[in-house]
């Protein structure tokens, strides 16, 4: 028996999530947002998306400030880093 619901509609209706984080600059703060697309036999299902942060620059600093709960602060700043800085 699958552990849970979502295990059991990933394995007999072919469901996939993509969560992915979008970064958009505004007046030099970065406001960061958290899209997550779910997919049930190759056609959207359910979509959303949520705002998780403020990146901003400060004394040649940059500091994440969460607008709520976040607990995947290291996943945004490594995603931040890749897409933006380098």
């Amino acid at each position: 028996m699958d552990k849970t619901i979502e295990e059991y509609l990933e394995k007999y209706l072919d469901m996939k999530t993509i969560n992915r984080y979008h970064f958009k600059t505004l007046y030099g703060f970065t406001f960061v947002f958290k899209s997550r697309i779910t997919f049930i036999n190759d056609s959207v299902s359910s979509a959303s998306m949520n705002p998780q942060g403020i990146i901003f620059k400060e004394n040649d600093e940059f500091y994440f400030t969460p607008l709520d709960k976040t607990y995947e602060i290291n996943e945004i700043i490594k995603e931040y880093l890749k897409r933006e800085i380098i």
